[in-house]
């Protein structure tokens, strides 16, 4: 038999999966909200690519508070790295979305980690700490 081959597949994941069939259960309901919170996770993606874009090659938004502008701005202001990969081990390691290190001559030198939120989930430290504890491990 020849199989039919969808390379333009490859690497990606189906919204209706069979690895994640727990979706034949759902409700028309609980359909609409998992696919919209999939739609969600994939515009968050896109905007975390588009800001890394943007700080990399230096090019500031409008001067507007909105959370994608301020966070731009504020890593090129700071001339942040963006998407730095932190590594401990292969079971610990992250990757922050800006992330800068000065060394300063009085010995309080300045780890600087910005995270960008884009979802609706309250926003809690506890990211930013283990960041900063995988820096700290790393370096």
């Amino acid at each position: 038999m020849k199989f039919n081959v969808h390379s333009h597949l490859w690497n990606k994941h189906a919204f209706l999966s069979a690895s994640k069939y727990h979706w034949v259960n759902y409700s028309p309901e609980q359909l609409i909200k998992r696919y919209e919170a999939v739609a969600a996770a994939a515009k968050g993606t896109e905007i975390h690519e588009h800001a890394a874009w943007l700080i990399e090659n230096r090019h500031k938004m409008a001067n507007h508070k909105k959370a994608l502008n301020m966070f731009v701005n504020d890593a090129i202001g700071f001339r942040m790295s963006p998407e730095l990969v932190l590594y401990y081990s292969d079971n610990c390691f992250g990757t922050a979305d800006a992330l800068s290190y000065t060394e300063v001559p009085d010995g309080k030198d300045i780890l600087r980690i910005h995270d960008l939120k884009t979802g609706t989930t309250p926003v809690k430290m506890t990211q930013l700490e283990v960041y900063a504890a995988m820096f700290c491990l790393e370096y």
